[in-house]
């Protein structure tokens, strides 16, 4: 990592640590104080989903009347980025604590994106979700309906990201959905640090990557339908992200499918083209429930 990120991460981590440990103790003060006052906000939580500042307050509130008796919290970072206003981190969260009365301990598979406002770092995203070796989800669970809060419009610095990277992450999915996995090597960092905690498999660095995008293309066998809805979006510097939902129709393992994942995408500039370096993407907690 640069001296950059090292210096936002020795400032962060600890910040974060001290306010998802008070939120698995029932307060949610600190996470509140620790998140943006200012939309674009989103949360693609482990059962919860919003955006807008407005409707994330009190699910925040929600989520900490859940918990309570936090015995440890432990954040694990195995990738970070830093250009401009913008930072992400990737990780796991490690916790022990009382969940509705019931002692549980588990793991998330954990996506935060922040922005810097008058020289202090801010989360403006958080996406969240089980491993996908995890079996059962100790959480109360999540609402149908994956988002109803405010989306804003977007900076000029940002459409003109959107305009270029849109139609490649289009045509690089529908591509995917056809058994061809081309177009999505073509787009992804060959430059770690690159992440991946997608629906059905993990992975770090390119070494890793590279064999199970190809794994993964041979299970699909065609697409009938892709529509990705953007949700939120920004581009600072080198570095930028989208928060949105996939929808797809397509044939997985042989088996006509209609499905909605909800994903997040950061990308960083290399030699003037935008590059993917991390994606999240999981099913919308409903639905991966069923």
């Amino acid at each position: 990592m640069s001296t950059e990120t090292d210096a936002f991460l020795t400032e962060i981590v600890p910040q974060q640590q001290a306010a998802d440990s008070a939120i698995h103790d029932g307060d949610a003060g600190p996470r509140l104080a620790l998140w943006s006052q200012n939309d674009p906000l989103t949360l693609f939580g482990a059962s919860l989903s919003g955006s807008g500042r407005a409707e994330l307050e009190p699910m925040f509130h929600n989520v900490a009347s859940w918990f309570s008796h936090s015995d440890s919290f432990d954040l694990e970072i195995i990738a970070a980025g830093l250009s401009g206003d913008l930072a992400y981190t990737v990780g796991y969260e490690h916790s022990i604590t009382t969940v509705e009365g019931t002692p549980r301990k588990y793991s998330l598979r954990v996506t935060h994106v922040y922005r810097r406002e008058d020289g202090a770092w801010r989360i403006v995203h958080r996406h969240a979700d089980f491993p996908t070796a995890e079996a059962s989800v100790p959480l109360p669970p999540g609402r149908a309906d994956p988002m109803t809060g405010e989306r804003p419009v977007m900076v000029k610095e940002t459409e003109a990201f959107l305009a270029e990277i849109l139609p490649k992450q289009r045509d690089m999915t529908v591509a995917l959905h056809k058994g061809d996995v081309t177009a999505r090597i073509a787009l992804w960092s060959h430059t770690d640090p690159t992440t991946l905690f997608g629906a059905h498999i993990s992975g770090v660095g390119w070494n890793d990557l590279e064999p199970k995008f190809r794994q993964e293309a041979r299970r699909f066998e065609g697409a009938t339908g892709f529509e990705f809805e953007v949700v939120a979006a920004a581009a600072s510097g080198s570095l930028a992200y989208i928060v949105g939902l996939e929808h797809s129709h397509a044939v997985v393992d042989g088996v006509p499918a209609d499905y909605t994942m909800r994903t997040t995408h950061v990308y960083r500039r290399e030699d003037g083209a935008w590059r993917i370096v991390h994606r999240h993407s999981d099913l919308i907690p409903v639905q991966r429930s069923r």
